[in-house]
């Protein structure tokens, strides 16, 4: 039973009363078109496609947008850290003048008097005096060490009586031998009588000759009763003291002249070509910061040390107030070349672009981009001279500073 049936016409909608229609007329009922349910539904799914494509585009272009107003943000700080004012400090820029460049060769040792001397005992006798101790000043000629003169005079009054006594006979025994010889030449006495007066007086000859030594060795030794500073100096040792008897040779005490040092130092010995006596070397000392002191290249060597192929170097250096010492250890720097009046930057100051290379100048307080042609280095490569495209006045930055570029302002910090 259809729903035709159960329906009045009255309560039949238009496609109720079509159906109704056709079945009275004995016709079949019409089929549903469902094929425009699936248009529809066709065209929902190509809407779905079409909005996440749309969505996948847009997802896209957001992404580039952002990735471009990331360049422009970069952009903009780097813009603005170039309108930044950089501070540099003074020992990273230099004013380049033209000096004295030089090539020089590392040495070290310790100082050492030129002149030092051990004073020796040249008697045996008693010290009575000594008037000097270690780190005393002395003068030449100052009396240092004296001994008991007044034995050694004794010594000396004696020796002289001897060597009298032994005259006196020698006189006489010449006088004896002149008269034998007389008696012998006439026949009056023997030969042999002769011979016995000659060996006579050679024998007391001989005598008084040895005699006369010790005399002498006596006087030498009274002469030597004091012993005398030989040149202006500081006691550096002390041997002896009073009352002690000492020898002939014995040490006595150490003079050294403080007034010229001497630095034994060792250069390896490929350098030997480039050494020379007279050649600057500029030292410093322990104990004395980064002073200076100036000295020479007094001797080298003639052979190298055995087994180490280094060649010893002494190097001289006056020290007029005493106030180097002995001992002190020195480094210092021999000048091998030299030339007056050149420009040079440090090597750190170079930099290096696809333009070549080139330095930044401080001008305008602005950092500005300046080529330069190299020539040789200087200072063991320390130092680089400039043969172009700086003068002197010209302030440059010596450290690499990477994040320092051509077109900064610059702002240099006071000392």
């Amino acid at each position: 039973m259809t729903s035709t049936d159960t329906k009045p016409d009255w309560a039949m909608n238009r496609r109720e009363r079509d159906a109704a229609a056709r079945a009275a007329e004995g016709l079949p009922p019409k089929k549903r078109r469902r094929w425009i349910v699936w248009l529809a539904i066709l065209a929902a799914l190509a809407a779905g496609a079409a909005w996440f494509a749309a969505s996948g585009r847009l997802a896209g272009m957001q992404a580039d947008r952002a990735a471009a107003a990331a360049e422009a943000t970069a952009e903009a700080e780097a813009r603005a850290a170039r309108a930044a004012i950089i501070q540099l400090a003074p020992y990273e820029v230099r004013r380049i003048e033209p000096a004295t460049l030089t090539e020089t060769l590392k040495i070290t040792g310790s100082l050492a008097p030129v002149r030092q001397l051990r004073l020796t005992s040249e008697v045996s006798a008693q010290v009575t005096n000594v008037t000097a101790r270690p780190g005393d000043e002395v003068f030449r000629g100052q009396t240092l060490v004296a001994f008991d003169s007044d034995t050694l005079q004794n010594q000396l009054d004696q020796a002289q009586a001897t060597a009298q006594a032994t005259r006196v006979q020698l006189d006489q025994a010449q006088s004896d031998y002149d008269r034998t010889e007389s008696l012998v030449n006439r026949g009056l006495q023997a030969v042999n009588t002769l011979e016995k007066a000659r060996s006579a007086l050679d024998q007391l000859t001989a005598t008084l000759a040895a005699q006369d030594t010790q005399v002498v060795s006596a006087q030498r030794a009274l002469d030597r009763a004091t012993v005398t500073a030989p040149f202006d100096g500081v006691v550096s040792d002390r041997n002896v003291e009073p009352g002690q008897v000492v020898a002939a040779g014995s040490p006595l005490m150490a003079l050294v002249d403080m007034s010229s040092l001497e630095v034994e130092a060792t250069a390896p010995v490929s350098f030997a070509p480039e050494l020379a006596k007279g050649q600057a070397v500029d030292l410093t000392v322990e104990g004395f910061g980064d002073r200076v002191f100036e000295g020479n290249v007094a001797r080298l060597a003639p052979v190298a040390i055995e087994g180490s192929r280094m060649l010893p170097v002494f190097v001289s250096l006056d020290n007029p107030g005493g106030e180097l010492r002995g001992g002190m250890f020195a480094a210092g720097r021999i000048v091998l070349e030299a030339r007056e009046g050149g420009l040079a930057i440090p090597a750190g100051a170079l930099r290096q672009d696809a333009e070549g290379p080139h330095v930044l100048v401080i001008a305008d307080a602005m950092a500005q981009r300046r080529a330069v042609e190299i020539g040789r280095s200087w200072d063991g490569g320390a130092l680089l001279e400039v043969e172009s495209g700086l003068a002197a006045g010209d302030l440059v930055v010596i450290e690499p500073l990477p994040e320092l570029a051509a077109g900064d302002s610059i702002a240099l910090i006071a000392e």
